[in-house]
């Protein structure tokens, strides 16, 4: 929704989160691999898989010196919105998120805000959908 934001340095560091935030529950979905492309292509890059050959710390510190408050929060929304695609948020993930929030130094509460935003959204679209389509 909002990757066309993010800084082009920050692109590709956000990919990688992106493959390890899908990793920390030991699957990779295949709805978590079409929204990485998605991604790419919304951040108009080339579509790829990156090679995450630093650790999640190393890539989030990059992330929290290199970015604004908005791109964090940016970042969180997009992930987050990743990890639930599979229609399963389990508590690898929502350890990740949080330690991912506390890494990119985002102000304290931001993560649930957004995570019941997005709740919302993703109810509203689907009951949009659902009208649409009767």
């Amino acid at each position: 929704m909002f990757l066309n934001q993010l800084e082009s340095g920050n692109k590709e560091l956000f990919l990688k989160v992106c493959v390890l935030a899908s990793l920390s529950n030991g699957v990779l979905a295949e709805q978590e691999k079409e929204m990485i492309q998605a991604y790419c292509r919304e951040m108009d890059i080339a579509e790829h898989m990156p090679d995450c050959d630093n650790s999640i710390e190393e890539i989030v510190e990059k992330l929290a010196k290199s970015t604004t408050n908005t791109e964090k929060n940016i970042i969180l929304l997009e992930i987050l919105g990743m990890l639930k695609v599979d229609g399963s948020y389990d508590n690898y993930e929502k350890k990740f998120m949080e330690n991912l929030a506390k890494g990119l130094q985002v102000k304290e509460g931001m993560l649930n805000k957004i995570n019941i935003l997005l709740d919302k959204y993703t109810a509203v679209y689907k009951e949009m959908y659902d009208t649409i389509c009767e």
